[in-house]
């Protein structure tokens, strides 16, 4: 296999985007990227021949990170580096030995900034605790009073109580589809395991329609719902959160279908790589000009959404799922959205 000129690897060094640091075995800097200079606002000079204890804000961190290194043992943490102008940066930080023909001849180390998604991550954490005490609470609260209230009220006003109560509902439902975002976002490492698509599609509509199987025709008080389904189990890698993405979908098609007698279609297709859920309802479908926001992937999706919270979900964690969703107008009336998964074996033993 051929090798690399030697004068590559400086340029591999240079061209790192990741502030990087080369010592030498006694841990005095010998060279070091532009990425470095520019993130610390120092100078070559000012920094060759240096420990690089300066860009290190814990000196315990520092300590166990050379110790690992002495030992010729790589080390990699979390740690706050700091810059010329005392400014401090959280990341994750990899050292480790430069061994050539078996002789140690240095050190490197790179830092990788993390420092906005810590600050995103802060602040999804305390709008959640809003969303999940503060609001959750007040709105709960609101709704508990209005009920209360609604039968002193003249039967002819009570149609305005009721629209109250309604709007509070859905707040609750809101707040309670970010904090199962949140909750997406936080196990984000999860692994995927195979689960059975039909199986999770049945107890959605179950829990909506009263019950039913595969291919059938199931009426709730709001919807008249068919499954075209497999008779087989269909495994798509997914997690716990797949009930409630599909049920997420499920209640959007009733929920703004204007029909006088709404009715949902529910059918699968698969192919050997892929499982596509299709879920159509016979309302009056989405505005072409509209249909961009539903799942919140553009800027101006904050102010638009409309439907779109529940989708945004939807949409994530689909992505998440390695899958993907969109939506399509229906013919002739109604929407129809596609929920694509990854195909996958049955669970071991199965």
């Amino acid at each position: 296999m051929n090798s690399l000129p030697p004068e590559v690897y400086p340029l591999i060094l240079h061209e790192t985007p990741n502030p990087t640091v080369v010592t030498d075995e006694s841990f005095a800097i010998v060279d070091v990227n532009q990425a470095c200079l520019e993130f610390t606002g120092y100078s070559r000079e000012e920094m060759l021949g240096t420990l690089p204890l300066f860009l290190v804000n814990d000196p315990q961190t520092y300590e166990a990170m050379t110790a690992r290194l002495a030992v010729g043992e790589p080390w990699e943490g979390e740690l706050e580096a700091v810059t010329k102008s005392g400014e401090r940066a959280y990341g994750r930080g990899t050292t480790f030995p430069l061994v050539d023909d078996g002789e140690l001849v240095g050190y490197t180390g790179i830092f990788i900034d993390l420092s906005a998604r810590r600050r995103s991550e802060q602040t999804v954490s305390v709008l959640n605790r809003v969303l999940r005490h503060n609001v959750r609470n007040d709105a709960n609260v609101v709704g508990g009073v209005l009920s209360t209230v609604r039968d002193a009220v003249p039967a002819e006003e009570r149609e305005l109580v009721d629209q109250a109560i309604r709007r509070v509902d859905r707040l609750l439902e809101r707040a309670e589809t970010a904090r199962d975002l949140h909750e997406l976002l936080e196990r984000s490492s999860s692994a995927l395991v195979p689960v059975d698509l039909t199986a999770t599609v049945e107890a959605v509509v179950d829990d909506v329609g009263g019950g039913g199987q595969a291919t059938h025709a199931v009426r709730a008080d709001e919807a008249t719902f068919h499954l075209d389904l497999p008779d087989s189990p269909l495994w798509v890698l997914a997690d716990e959160a797949l009930p409630r993405a599909v049920g997420a979908v499920v209640e959007n098609a009733v929920e703004y279908n204007d029909a006088e007698e709404a009715t949902v279609w529910l059918s699968a297709t698969a192919t050997d790589a892929a499982v596509t859920l299709t879920v159509e309802d016979d309302g009056l479908g989405i505005d072409a000009d509209r249909s961009e926001y539903l799942f919140g992937r553009t800027e101006e999706s904050q102010l638009r959404h409309g439907q779109g919270l529940s989708l945004f979900f939807v949409d994530r964690l689909l992505a998440f799922y390695g899958g993907s969703v969109r939506y399509r107008p229906r013919d002739p009336t109604g929407s129809a959205f596609e929920l694509r998964f990854r195909r996958t074996d049955s669970p071991a033993g199965d």
